[in-house]
């Protein structure tokens, strides 16, 4: 990713691979869950499927990350690239992983699609 502002970000993956409302990134719906799962890692109900380590972005605006979730895969019990895919959205500012909504504004947006 590139042209962020420096600092930590929220970063999740999104229900839907949709990313063409680049205004806002709405398009691309809710974090991925499962039935029952509540967001946050800090959260006595969470984490859910969405739910990734924030994103640390050096003073240029770039960032590089790696991040592993135990909650999703891309097949079998715990997939999350179903037909519509999924997005992974980079937000304006940091999670707290208690409050969905604490990461701020969606700031970034990439599709990930089955083929």
């Amino acid at each position: 990713a590139g042209g962020l502002t420096p600092g930590w970000h929220g970063l999740h993956m999104h229900q839907v691979a949709d990313c063409r409302d680049t205004a806002k990134f709405e398009s691309a719906k809710a974090h991925a869950k499962h039935e029952g799962q509540a967001h946050g890692y800090l959260s006595a109900e969470g984490p859910e499927a969405g739910d990734l380590p924030n994103l640390s972005v050096a003073q240029d605006g770039s960032a590089v990350a790696e991040a592993t979730s135990f909650l999703a895969s891309l097949s079998g019990e715990k997939n999350i690239l179903d037909a519509d895919g999924f997005a992974v959205v980079i937000h304006a500012k940091e999670d707290d992983h208690r409050d969905s909504k604490s990461a701020g504004a969606r700031v970034a947006c990439a599709e990930i699609k089955a083929q």
